[in-house]
């Protein structure tokens, strides 16, 4: 095939495909169900109802959340959940409050056998948000038994 043939079809393929498309195109939004029968775009629909619906899910939210705020200041001041320690230490004879969830006293520390490090890697193990450590890679014992020819091999 010569050069010039060649250009020449690919300019004839160029003024089909630009002639085609339009066609092609409408027929794609026809069966994606883009645009109905008569050729009217349904998704200018579709938009306006789902912006309808995202409006009245975030209000349905904000109301939601309003009501927790309600609900949370209203039981703050009457129902304490937290259950408390009070230890005194013996050698400053200061009364430590601590938290038996939080684990820490009115000051904010924490005890002197209290590792948090620990805690929060149980916390993270419960969540799911890490995995346990497998042993250290090495050398693997070889277990000796009836079917190994271990004897013949030596």
């Amino acid at each position: 095939m010569t050069a010039r043939s060649k250009s020449r079809r690919d300019k004839n393929n160029r003024i089909r495909r630009a002639k085609n498309k339009v066609k092609e195109l409408k027929k794609l939004k026809k069966t994606l169900g883009m645009i109905d029968e008569d050729g009217m775009d349904i998704m200018e629909k579709v938009k306006e109802i789902t912006e309808q619906q995202k409006k009245k899910e975030e209000e349905e939210k904000i109301k939601a959340e309003v009501r927790e705020d309600i609900v949370k200041e209203e039981t703050k001041d009457t129902v304490d959940h937290n259950e408390y320690i009070d230890i005194v230490h013996p050698e400053s004879k200061v009364k430590h409050r601590y938290n038996t969830r939080t684990k820490q006293d009115q000051f904010g520390q924490y005890p002197v056998w209290y590792n948090a490090r620990k805690e929060k890697r149980k916390q993270l193990l419960r969540d799911g948000k890490i995995k346990k450590k497998r042993g250290r890679p090495g050398r693997k014992m070889h277990f000796i038994d009836e079917t190994c020819n271990w004897r013949n091999i030596v």
